[in-house]
């Protein structure tokens, strides 16, 4: 098939029509390989196997319900999950992704799950045969157990081609968001949604088809950049992609950076704690076996990019070939699909030095000299008909250059809204530019920054800003201070939050910590009580240390720190040294 006629199908098909595609023009070409998690075992899949298997899914799915139906795909990462993704596609029936619960931390994530279901209205889940029969027991009286189970591994080879094309800019997938900040909320995207923002990354990371470039993705499948970039890309751009577990990747990350050596990948990625863990975990005799000449996209985004964690990398890995301009920093967010922001993939990212004060007061000036200096890393421009303007959330009024107000959103992969919260909707995708003549309804992210010579600067959360003495304070760069003060914290496991009301409150941060012996719990305390008064200028009113894995996070793996001061303040958090937070 022309080029010409390919590109059209991208613009005006659905994305299960893309995969029938690929599957008549190149049907023996391998599209994913999953890594077993010591990486030595691969299963791959071609593209017709692929479509064959989807359409087998679709099928099934068909024959007891109209398209439209709300189906959960309930899975570990692998390629049982990417072929009912597009199972689903193919189906016109509208996917509801969710990981499945943790047996060691059921009294967290089942309830999570469903809820999810229900609030979802799922008429029937897509799993395996050992996880459907092992499931049985924990869902009764709920949405789980009044839906079909279908167990994907079960079902027969069709020889019917199925391939439902639907309205593009009606719901193709609820995808659910990480549960930061608030509870999970179901993103209704659109096939339009994922078609474009599927055709921004390829052209923001310089995709080519065929055997030019290739991906590694170890991120969750049910969040946007694990589902958006590692399964929707690799069949959009037509280039081959090797997934892994996340829990393979977080227990030795040398796994991640192994198999971009051994699979000579173009592209790979991850959020910022991922490159950390590397810095920190990978030794040099593992880096001597590494060769990262190839990788010339390495997304960082989904968290706070910090710039030490760039160099640091960068410096590391430059004996193995790594090239400090591959790091693409980039900014999105489920509710705009993905990607929104991203730089030129050949310039070095853009540091830049600022005056930590100056940023608290809401704005972006240079560093002074004897003042508190911090360093921002610039996430580009917005991409192909995207607006993105920088707002007081309080006026509504469009911020001037350099000032730190909300980012607003507008353009086509903005989401439809969030399933069944109609008001939710108004609020979040409803944002009105005071005196704006064009009356363009925008998405209010929630998220703070600034845009100085074109560059956009992401510097915290709105929602989470700790406000002490007149000061804004990201409780980040608390975290951040406070988990260099004694080698026994763990980094990214710290929740820093407010105790008292928003203005007049005090601060408090949640550390856990190795378990190591002979620990002098009352030392650590008092280092990390040290270092944040002198890098931040700020005194600690509550510090609290605790085991490992007890601070929440989501699936994702963000912090949940306004449900980490809930289980501080109700005593569901066992504490190794600190007093209880007083409500």
């Amino acid at each position: 098939m022309k080029q010409s006629t390919h590109d059209t199908l991208l613009r005006e098909a659905s994305v299960g029509a893309v995969l029938a595609h690929r599957a008549e023009i190149e049907p023996d070409e391998t599209v994913f390989t999953f890594l077993s998690d010591d990486g030595q075992d691969a299963e791959e899949v071609t593209y017709l196997q692929l479509h064959m298997r989807a359409q087998a899914i679709a099928s099934a799915l068909l024959e007891s319900r109209k398209p439209g139906g709300h189906t959960l795909l309930l899975f570990p990462p692998g390629l049982d999950y990417v072929a009912s993704v597009f199972g689903c596609f193919q189906a016109g029936v509208v996917g509801v992704s969710a990981p499945p619960p943790q047996p060691k931390r059921l009294h967290r994530t089942l309830p999570r799950l469903t809820a999810i279901a229900a609030d979802a209205e799922v008429e029937s889940v897509l799993t395996s045969a050992f996880i459907r029969d092992a499931a049985q027991q924990f869902f009764q009286n709920d949405a789980l157990s009044r839906a079909e189970w279908i167990a994907t591994d079960a079902l027969p080879e069709v020889a019917k081609e199925c391939v439902v094309e639907p309205d593009l800019n009606a719901l193709a997938f609820l995808q659910y968001t990480s549960g930061s900040t608030r509870e999970p909320r179901g993103v209704m995207l659109s096939h339009r949604n994922l078609l474009t923002n599927s055709e921004i990354i390829t052209r923001a990371f310089g995709h080519r088809p065929a055997t030019e470039d290739k991906g590694v993705i170890w991120l969750p499948p049910y969040h946007d950049m694990g589902l958006i970039g590692g399964v929707l890309q690799p069949v959009h751009v037509g280039a081959p992609c090797v997934l892994m577990s996340p829990l393979a990747v977080i227990k030795r990350p040398a796994r991640w950076l192994e198999a971009i050596s051994r699979f000579r990948a173009t592209t790979s990625g991850g959020p910022n704690f991922a490159y950390d863990l590397c810095v920190n975990r990978i030794d040099d005799e593992t880096c001597e076996t590494l060769d990262l000449s190839s990788w010339r996209v390495a997304f960082n985004g989904a968290e706070p990019i910090r710039a030490a964690t760039i160099e640091a990398f960068s410096r590391k890995f430059e004996r193995c070939g790594f090239k400090k301009r591959s790091f693409f920093p980039c900014y999105g967010l489920a509710e705009a699909t993905l990607i929104v922001t991203g730089p030129d993939r050949d310039d070095e990212p853009s540091l830049l030095d600022v005056d930590a004060r100056a940023v608290e007061r809401g704005s972006i000036q240079p560093p002074v000299d004897g003042e508190a200096l911090s360093r921002l890393v610039g996430c580009g421009t917005p991409y192909d008909e995207h607006e993105l303007v920088i707002v007081d959330p309080a006026s509504g009024s469009r911020c001037k250059e350099g000032e730190v107000g909300e980012i607003w959103v507008a353009g086509p992969s903005v989401a439809l809204g969030y399933w069944r919260q109609s008001a939710e909707t108004d609020d979040c995708f409803g944002g009105e530019l005071r005196d704006d003549p064009d009356g363009v309804r925008y998405l209010r992210t929630g998220d703070l920054g600034a845009v100085l010579d074109d560059e956009l600067y992401v510097v915290g959360r709105l929602k989470e800003l700790l406000i002490l003495n007149g000061r804004n304070i990201h409780p980040h760069d608390i975290e951040f201070s406070a988990e260099a003060a004694h080698p026994c914290l763990r980094p990214h496991c710290s929740a820093a939050f407010e105790r008292g009301t928003a203005g007049s409150g005090e601060a408090a941060i949640l550390l856990e910590i190795r378990q190591e012996e002979n620990i002098d719990m009352e030392a650590v305390i008092g280092a990390v009580r040290q270092r944040v008064a002198e890098e931040l200028d700020l005194s600690l009113a509550w510090i609290g240390l605790c085991g490992a894995g007890e601070i929440p996070k989501t699936t994702s793996g963000k912090i949940q720190r306004n449900l980490c001061r809930t289980m501080v303040e109700a005593a569901e958090i066992s504490l190794l040294a600190g007093p209880p937070v007083a409500s």
